[in-house]
């Protein structure tokens, strides 16, 4: 697995299993059109891979993946310069229906038929997202690791890689197929294009929850009206812009209070908050006990 530390010349390496297969490519000067015939997940480690699907531009950058079915066409582009890393997981479709099968019970989440087409179909979400915040990236940013630092052989790769990558490709998505299925329009592109919308307007929020925000601010970077984006992130997310933020905020004020020695009046506001009196009565209402008590948990 030497093609992800090329550094000079364009190289690709493939290993395959049952029609699943996983692609490292070190490139530049790139040029390829796509034509998708299964489901593709595809991961920057280091640059920036400029795809084009369907239409709309995707530029996915480090850290960064971009998601893909078989109605997916376009290409994608590698500038000139430092070669860019990246990793390819294709999934034959038949794998990610059987994953949604096996959890489709009516005691769980997953009752819902249409979930099971829905990732070969043109109502899925191609989409970017950020690594750090999904299951997938969680496993994409382990398996860049084990191969940058030779920890993951050839021979090491099983089916299993593929079932463990499927299974969080479905939980992930589960969420955003509801997502989907709450915007009120009656054309797929249009619900399509204002998930992105909101997903970009809480990507903002995530990048800069510490910072006094306003859902007019976050409207904007979603490149919405203001009351449009409140109303449609309540429907898909099922709390306001408002709400998502101080919950964003909570959570990042816990694990200072946890990870570091790190007074209450400091964490709050690190998180983002105006005083030590807000931060602490939003903190008992979300999790039950002050930050005080959190605090004293650590042995700080």
């Amino acid at each position: 697995m030497t093609p992800l530390f090329e550094e000079t010349q364009n190289a690709l390496s493939s290993i395959k299993i049952n029609d699943n297969s996983l692609v490292l490519s070190s490139l530049q000067a790139f040029y390829h059109t796509i034509q998708s015939q299964g489901f593709a997940i595809k991961y920057v480690v280091e640059g920036v891979e400029r795809y084009t699907l369907n239409g709309i531009p995707f530029p996915i950058q480090t850290g960064s993946y971009l998601l893909s079915n078989n109605t997916s066409e376009g290409h994608i582009e590698i500038e000139q310069g430092r070669n860019v890393k990246g990793i390819c997981i294709n999934l034959l479709p038949e794998l990610l229906s059987e994953v949604v099968g096996s959890l489709q019970r009516p005691d769980t989440a997953f009752s819902d038929h249409d979930l099971g087409r829905f990732f070969s179909s043109h109502l899925f979400l191609e989409n970017q997202y950020d690594a750090r915040y999904t299951q997938v990236g969680a496993l994409l940013r382990v398996l860049t690791d084990d191969i940058r630092y030779r920890a993951l052989q050839d021979k090491d790769l099983t089916m299993e890689f593929f079932y463990n990558i499927a299974e969080r490709l479905v939980a992930d998505q589960t969420p955003i197929f509801r997502q989907l299925h709450t915007i009120p329009s009656v054309k797929a592109a249009t619900k399509k294009d204002l998930c992105r919308r909101l997903y970009r307007g809480r990507e903002f929020m995530d990048a800069y929850f510490v910072n006094p925000l306003t859902v007019a601010d976050t409207a904007r970077a979603a490149c919405m009206s203001e009351y449009h984006f409140f109303r449609l992130f309540k429907l898909a997310f099922g709390l306001s812009p408002n709400q998502y933020l101080i919950q964003r905020r909570l959570e990042h004020g816990r694990q200072l209070l946890q990870k570091q020695q790190c007074s209450v009046s400091a964490a709050a506001v690190e998180a983002g908050f105006s005083d030590i009196y807000t931060f602490s009565k939003a903190y008992k209402k979300y999790f039950g006990v002050g930050p005080s008590v959190e605090k004293a948990r650590t042995g700080f």
